[in-house]
């Protein structure tokens, strides 16, 4: 049997082998840990408003970083910069401005990864926009256990804003979702378009958890986990969207 904490996570995924203190991998460490008792005090009250302005901060914090440091995180921006190698190439574009931005190895590991860790340093910002969203607890009064993976925060948008995107955390109907337990799911949403919705919810609607339940199928990577062995909804899932069970498959449009 293989642990849910050994198959969604790699050694030296943020950090080099060679680099002996694993500083970033330390740090993580650390901000999970002041998430536990947080996340243990919201399960026993089924409330957020049981929360101190500190212990909000700290679930912002940890959220955003939650977000960043997925191995899907990394795939998309790598999804991206193939994307884009590909497009620009398609130019007329000079020896010297290929080397001068480096082009050619845009779509390397090595590059991936350092353009993945220096979105880290924009996590405080993002943390300080969750601060300001509605926060709502959804509880799950059906049969269904909510879902969870290895990339357990998801966003979503009902609001079609093309040709521009619509999952930045500014843009208007914007909603994030983030499973705590099969019974238990924290959605930041949109401060102005849902000001009206209580800050708690029932969920008794199994069409409302098999979206749910779908977004984490959607925009997991390889891993889906769940405290039953049901997952007919998932093979359901991937073969009406075959798609969604490639590792490369296209995350995202550049034009």
């Amino acid at each position: 049997m293989v642990s849910t904490k050994n198959v969604a996570s790699e050694s030296y995924f943020y950090d080099k082998p060679d680099e002996a203190e694993q500083k970033i991998e330390k740090a993580l460490s650390v901000i999970e840990s002041s998430f536990y008792p947080i996340h243990s005090k919201i399960l026993a009250n089924e409330d957020l408003g049981s929360l101190t302005s500190s212990e909000r901060e700290s679930l912002a914090y940890f959220v955003t970083v939650q977000e960043h440091r997925t191995r899907e995180q990394r795939e998309t921006i790598g999804d991206m910069m193939k994307q884009a190698k590909k497009r620009l190439y398609k130019e007329k574009l000079t020896d010297e401005f290929k080397e001068r931005y480096g082009i050619d190895k845009w779509d390397t590991e090595e590059e991936i990864k350092s353009l993945h860790l220096s979105t880290f340093k924009q996590i405080p910002l993002y943390a300080e926009i969750l601060l300001q969203m509605k926060w709502i607890l959804f509880i799950n009064r059906t049969l269904m256990p909510f879902w969870s993976s290895d990339h357990p925060i998801n966003r979503f948008n009902p609001v079609d804003a093309k040709p521009y995107g619509n999952l930045g955390l500014l843009c208007k109907g914007i909603e994030i979702h983030f499973p705590l337990s099969p019974g238990v799911i924290l959605s930041f949403c949109d401060p102005l378009i849902y000001k009206v919705l209580p800050n708690r919810y029932e969920m008794k609607d199994i069409q409302n958890l098999i979206f749910e339940n779908w977004l984490q199928v959607a925009h997991s990577t390889r891993y889906i986990f769940s405290n039953d062995n049901d997952f007919s909804l998932a093979e359901k899932i991937l073969r009406d969207n075959p798609s969604l069970g490639d590792i490369n498959r296209k995350r995202i449009e550049v034009h």
